[in-house]
């Protein structure tokens, strides 16, 4: 779609009333981008509750600004990048809250957009860069993409209250998940959105059983059997035989009643329907799988090889969609050819049993891979002082080195040859 009406827009793109609106569009909304018809499978406590231990694990990764060199050397920028991600991406939420946005916006929705706001900065030598101020998550009722007459692509983000604003595409940060038949937009389906057909049948089927429950044990607690009266009586002597029998019903200890009134009881069974668990188990699961949540991670009582699976089911993807589309919105051409990029890091090792961070300790101590302090944060120890020293066994050797030691050896070994 094209819109002719755009190009008066972009043309001052960083004025603040652009900023003011999008800013409103923040406070005043919270729609799903990408508007879902129909039933709201986030109405579930099932899916929330998946969702939720993705976004709170997601918002525990530290996000820093790097240069990578042609070495594989990693170089930590302390620009405003890593500034703004230490504690405060924008002024109304901290890092863990921004990142727990994001991901929550993009496993409901499909979707989630967030809105660099920057500054031109000139140094000394007219050079023009950008400085970043803010970070904020997005919460449109809908969106549009498409090209100008001059075919750039733009983006327009209706809000709540009726109103719109259009940006350049390539100025908004775009995290997508799941692909769909629309390879642009993703989501699942032919315009973008989320494809929960599957996902409410089964959400469907689990709430009529968890319905079916206590219909059952209330009716249980119902009609048990019928009295017959052996002769005509009117309704008021039939009360009376009936609030007879059952109070000889209810005096009984021994589950057996006698009974000389002039009538028959006759017992209804009454068979309480019940849920086999294995029934209940595959209605959860495969709800869960669509996140890629186990039970053991929903529950919290996962081991470590529960964590590491579900590490590379959703936070890995979710680390490699956030640092790829950050680098590319906010650096330029030249600057990501230089090695700068988004890094997200997160502590796997903090998830390992006592047992496993011993070993690790242990290898740690005879390869140098990591300081004093290093390990003893592993343990919930504080730094101390010193700690910053690593410590290497001398049973390992420098590979730069290994062909002159073994050289020297040799030259060694031949002149022992040569005196004897």
């Amino acid at each position: 779609m094209v819109f002719n009406y755009l190009s008066r827009m972009v043309k001052d793109k960083f004025d603040k009333w652009r900023y003011n609106r999008i800013r409103d569009g923040v406070f005043m909304d919270n729609q799903p981008i990408f508007t879902s018809f129909g039933d709201n499978i986030y109405m579930s406590d099932l899916i929330n509750n998946c969702i939720d231990r993705i976004a709170t694990e997601f918002s525990k990764i530290d996000v820093k600004s790097v240069v990578e060199s042609d070495d594989d050397s990693v170089a930590i920028q302390k620009d405003d990048i890593t500034r703004l991600f230490r504690f405060q991406p924008n002024p109304l939420q901290t890092t863990k809250d921004f990142l727990a946005s994001c991901e929550w916006l993009r496993r409901k929705t499909c979707h989630c957009f967030i809105f660099p706001q920057w500054e031109e900065v000139k140094d000394s030598r007219g050079n023009v860069t950008r400085r970043y101020t803010a970070f904020y998550p997005l919460n449109p009722t809908s969106v549009k993409m498409g090209q100008d007459e001059y075919g750039n692509w733009l983006i327009q983000f209706t809000w709540k209250d009726g109103t719109s604003d259009t940006l350049p595409l390539n100025e908004v940060i775009h995290l997508k998940w799941r692909r769909g038949t629309n390879l642009i937009a993703c989501g699942g389906d032919d315009n973008g959105n989320a494809d929960d057909k599957d996902t409410l049948k089964s959400l469907d089927i689990l709430h009529k059983v968890m319905e079916g429950l206590p219909i059952a044990i209330e009716a249980g607690l119902k009609l048990s059997g019928v009295y017959t009266a052996k002769t005509v009586i009117d309704a008021d002597k039939l009360k009376a035989k009936r609030d007879k029998l059952e109070e000889h019903i209810m005096s009984s200890k021994a589950g057996i009643v006698a009974i000389d009134l002039a009538g028959e009881f006759h017992p209804m069974s009454q068979r309480s329907v019940i849920i086999p668990e294995s029934i209940m188990t595959f209605l959860k699961k495969i709800i869960r799988e669509r996140y890629g949540v186990s039970e053991a991670i929903v529950s919290g009582q996962y081991t470590d090889d529960d964590h590491a699976a579900f590490y590379e089911t959703c936070i890995e993807d979710a680390i490699v969609e956030y640092e790829q589309a950050f680098s590319q919105v906010l650096f330029t051409p030249r600057e990501q050819d230089i090695g700068h990029r988004v890094k997200c890091y997160y502590n796997k090792v903090e998830y390992y049993s006592t047992a496993n961070k011993i070993s690790l300790a242990q290898i740690a101590r005879e390869t140098g891979i990591m300081t004093l302090n290093q390990m003893a944060d592993m343990f919930g120890l504080p730094p101390f002082a010193g700690g910053e020293r690593r410590l290497q066994s001398l049973n390992f050797v420098n590979l730069d080195h290994v062909d002159k030691y073994q050289l020297k050896n040799s030259q060694k070994g031949v002149t022992d040859n040569e005196n004897d």
